[in-house]
């Protein structure tokens, strides 16, 4: 049978022909693989094994014809096809003894043998193009052998105990265990469940860096244990810490601070010794059953025991083996031999092509050093599982030996092409490392899964340490460490060309998979025996991965090192600028805007300038004003933004031009320049659109379409357009919404859609926002968004009559202020001292707003200087001085005149009027105030123009 597949499109779904088998959909169409619905996971050449052995259902299909449908035309070797038929079988969960879905004839090929019935059936589109979670999900286990018990027990546990630890010996099957009892778990866990894998990290001191990364924490949280525990304590997450061993201090640590923490989350750790904390539950993992040798068991009676079943399915799995009778003492007796380890089993059915049971038995015997029949107290399993580690490698070739040892250099997953490269240094070709993987996958020492159209090859714990061991032990691979950066090196300058053109959440889960390989090639360039120059590169190469996932606490502490490194030796000017650049923006995301930003702006103009390299000058430029305007600088900035955009001038392809323009209107409309703003943000406006589709040229033009409209709100609701202005923020919110940007989002909160919400009275909508910006600082730790979503949540409060709230406006304003986030003090304080007010705290509002006056007159700020002249006549007009007060209005009406602000003018107007009619001079203040309400043609609920409509309706009517 072969597929046809008829395709009629009706709105999001499509009828597809579709194949069906057990809880599985195969649609070939799509090359998609549902279980109950959901996606699977699948290479390509393993969906064209899947299709082609459903197709011909219960047919024989050759290895032969196999390997042409998954590599047509192409020569390889025998295992490729053993690794993918492997990786089908766990994708289906097919991983028992009496397969239920694909069946080995032995030496031949392979048969499906589950009943398939075809179909035609509605496909939702969205099926195929799920996103990837910044949770790092466990990995799926399926097939697992003999842990029912210890799967069951973990998850019982795990609902009375906020910690447990499940122990044992190295390859005694502790992740596997972990993983299978965290999927019973998982449905009590509302937010998930996180699956931390420390086995790529080799440094304690970076272990705060994986939590935040496997756990999604983006941004530049002080402290990342502390930051973890802040997103866990409104969770009910279960974490899963796997392979503590060897960075057991600082998961000491952690587990101590999270079982002191409020928490409904629960912690799951895997390690060979427990971790010590008072509440720690402890589970000791066994090893699988086996029967004693001797026991003249049937194979039924045989298989039985777990210890035997995966003897005999690895070894089926890879060497066509076939259980027989005759075996039965002789697989009784290894799987004793080896103390039950899965592991060590499982190498041992590796060598089952090279040699009879019978055979392993002597050979054990002779290599490991065992009595199998029986002896006198067990040997540690530990040490059993090395010996059977050491024995597996005693029979390599010396090139797989040599291979072996190599790989121990990878932190994470690899490709065959990764091997090559580090290869190469120490003699062997592409075809001895092709070869080597294929061999070392089938003798159990190496792991592989498939990914996309390509092989993906990972040392488990146990044998990478061993692995690099014997790496240092060998003088030909002395150059391995320095082979595997700079093959790091060149995976992240790809990844740099890349980003230009490759769809973005395709490349983040491309790349963000290689940061544990990053971190361990930057901690050995920077280390003694490492390569200054490799390192800087190195860092330089990583910005674009640390900036694309706000991974900025990590990006900070490794640029700062390479910069301060780039300053001491011979180096190019433009990595010196590259890392500078990359420091600034790291820093002015932190909580304090410190000299050291300013430093690393300085820092980078002068080394573009230097290496005349006009494209990072506009960059540095541009980044060192963004960080004037933060800390109020706002001449200073305007200055430095007149040269970057004059550096526009003779090159309009300059990728920082837009950023420079936006940067020139905001100043500017700080300054008071309302019109001349609005003219260059109108065109940035009019020029960047919401793009459907997922290319980074797309996903570019979304950025700036968000943040032009971090700035066009601020300056039309000054020009009488709130309604506007309202929509404008909320496409900004809406559109990083769509896209995960959750950084460009709480950028569009804090600076658009707060403030707007807040001057135009929608409490609704502030209440809305700030629960926003709240989840967001959850999801991105960017600190300095910290005191300002602390302040819109205290101002709402305070307009909702909580009268405590002020004391939380005046506390979040001086943590601002602390910080140096300076921008807008001034109209914070006013907004304070107009609390203050309300409850008649008249000095303390004095105090408020001369402060206010002091920051906008010292900062440049012309923009907001009529509202707090219209706060301060408030107060005057509270400490008894209408006429100073009146006076003051009159100053304030002229001034937002003069800049072209009319909410201001109306406000300034209202109150100015209130007075007069206050006085009898009714006819003046419906002269004053009309024209200038007339002048609206939007905005009519919001606050200011419903107390000016009000007021001209009381005046009129008591005219």
């Amino acid at each position: 049978m072969r597929a046809t597949t008829e395709t009629l499109q009706t709105g999001r779904r499509r009828e597809e022909l579709t194949f069906s088998f057990g809880p599985f959909q195969l649609v070939p169409r799509r090359q998609l693989l549902l279980f109950d619905g959901h996606p699977v996971k699948m290479g390509g050449r393993a969906f064209e094994l899947l299709q082609l052995l459903v197709q011909r259902r219960g047919e024989l299909v050759s290895k032969n014809e196999l390997m042409e449908a998954a590599w047509p035309g192409t020569f390889l070797h025998d295992s490729n096809l053993k690794v993918n038929m492997w990786s089908l079988r766990r994708s289906l969960g097919d991983t028992q003894v009496e397969p239920v879905y694909i069946a080995t004839v032995a030496r031949r090929g392979y048969k499906f043998i589950a009943d398939v019935q075809a179909s035609i059936g509605e496909i939702g589109d969205e099926l195929a193009h799920a996103e990837p979670a910044s949770l790092s999900r466990p990995p799926v286990v399926r097939g697992i052998v003999g842990r029912e018990a210890e799967i069951a027990d973990t998850a019982q546990a795990l609902i009375g105990n906020r910690h447990v630890t499940l122990t044992g010996a190295g390859g005694i099957g502790k992740t596997t265990a972990a993983i299978a009892a965290a999927q019973v778990f998982a449905p009590r866990c509302r937010d998930g469940v996180c699956f931390v894998d420390l086995a790529t990290i080799a440094d304690p001191m970076l272990f705060g860096a994986a939590l935040v990364t496997a756990l999604g924490i983006r941004g530049n949280p002080d402290n990342n244990m502390t930051a973890v525990l802040d997103y866990l304590r409104s969770r009910q997450m279960l974490v899963v810490l796997d392979n503590c061993e060897h960075v057991l201090p600082a998961a000491i640590m952690f587990a101590g601070r999270f079982m002191t923490d409020t928490s409904s989350s629960r912690l799951l750790a895997t390690s060979r010794e427990p971790l010590g904390t008072p509440a720690e539950h402890l589970m000791r993992l066994g090893s699988l059953g086996s029967p004693r040798p001797g026991s003249a068991l049937t194979i039924d009676q045989a298989i039985k025991f777990p210890g035997v079943q995966l003897f005999v399915r690895a070894a089926a799995e890879w060497s066509d083996y076939q259980f027989v009778d005759d075996d039965c003492e002789a697989v009784a007796r290894i799987c004793h031999a080896l103390d039950g380890l899965p592991l060590a089993i499982e190498l041992a059915a590796a060598q089952l092509g090279r040699f009879t049971p019978r055979q392993l038995v002597t050979l054990l015997d002779q290599n490991l050093g065992f009595r199998a029949p029986g002896i006198d107290g067990a040997t540690p399993r530990h040490e059993t599982l090395m010996a059977t580690i050491d024995w597996s490698f005693k029979l390599l070739s010396q090139r797989e030996a040599r291979l072996f040892g190599l790989l121990s250099v990878f932190s994470g997953a690899f490709d065959a092409e990764d091997a090559v490269f580090v290869a190469e240094a120490a003699g062997l070709t592409p075809v001895d490392v092709v070869t080597g993987l294929g061999g070392l996958v089938t003798k159990s020492l190496l792991n592989a899964q498939v990914q996309g159209a390509s092989l993906r090859y990972r040392l488990l714990d146990s044998t990478r340490h061993y692995a690099a061991e014997r790496r240092l032990a060998d003088a030909a691979s002395r150059h391995a460490l320095h082979r595997h950066a700079q093959r790091v090196l060149a995976l992240f300058e790809q990844s740099e060309e890349e980003w230009n053109w490759r769809e973005p959440a395709d490349w983040t889960h491309r790349y963000l998979a290689r940061i544990a390989d990053l971190r361990a090639a930057l901690s050995w360039a920077f280390g003694e025996e490492g390569d200054p120059a490799l390192a800087i590169r190195l860092a330089v190469a990583g910005i674009t991965l640390w900036s694309e996932t706000s991974i900025l606490s990590e990006a900070q502490a490794r640029l700062e090192t390479a910069l301060s490194l780039a300053k001491s030796i011979a180096c190019d000017d433009l990595l010196r600028a590259k890392l500078a650049c990359a420091l600034g923006w790291s820093l002015f995301y932190a909580r304090k805007l410190s000299n050291e930003n300013a430093l690393a702006w300085l820092d980078a103009i002068a080394f573009a300038r230097r290496a005349g390299d006009v494209e990072y000058q506009q960059r540095a430029l541009v980044g060192f004003a963004f960080y004037l305007l933060q800390i109020g600088q706002i001449p200073r900035a305007i200055t430095h933004l007149e040269e970057a955009t004059a550096l526009a001038d003779r090159d309009r392809d300059l990728t920082a031009t837009s950023e420079a323009d936006r940067a020139w209107a905001w100043a500017h409309a700080f300054a008071g320049e309302l019109g001349k703003s609005r003219l260059v943000l109108d065109r940035l406006a009019a020029t960047y659109s919401l793009a459907e589709s997922r290319s980074r040229k797309d996903a570019n033009e979304v950025y700036r379409f968000i943040t032009v409209r971090l700035n066009l709100p601020f300056v039309a609701w000054m020009q009488g357009q709130a309604e506007y202005a309202a929509k404008l923020a909320n496409d900004a919110v809406e559109a990083a919404d769509r896209g995960g940007h959750w950084v460009s989002q709480s950028n569009a909160l804090g600076l658009a859609a707060l403030p707007i919400s807040l001057e135009n009275g929608n409490l609704a909508a502030l209440e809305h926002y700030t629960e926003r910006l709240r989840r967001n600082l959850d999801r991105e730790r960017i600190s300095r968004w910290i005191p300002v979503e602390r302040y819109f949540s205290a101002c709402l409060r305070d307009l909702r009559g909580d009268l405590a709230a002020v004391e939380d406006i005046r506390a979040a304003i001086e943590e601002l202020i602390e910080c140096r986030f300076l921008m807008r003090i001034g109209s914070y304080l006013a907004i304070l001292s107009r609390a203050y007010l309300r409850q008649g705290r008249i000095e303390e509002a004095r105090k408020a707003i001369t402060r206010a006056i002091h920051h906008q007159e010292d900062q440049g700020e012309r923009w907001c200087r009529s509202e707090l002249q219209r706060v301060e006549a408030s107060v005057l007009l509270s400490e008894g001085e209408p006429l100073l007060a009146e006076s003051l209005l009159q100053q304030a009406l002229a001034e937002a005149r003069a800049i072209g602000a009319k909410t201001f003018e109306l406000r300034v107007a209202t109150d100015l009027a209130a007075r007069w009619i206050a006085a009898g001079r009714r006819p003046k203040a419906v002269r004053l105030l009309t024209p200038i309400y007339e002048q609206f043609s939007e905005g009519f609920e919001t606050h200011d123009l419903l107390a000016a409509a009000c007021l001209l309706e009381r005046a009129r009517a008591s005219a």
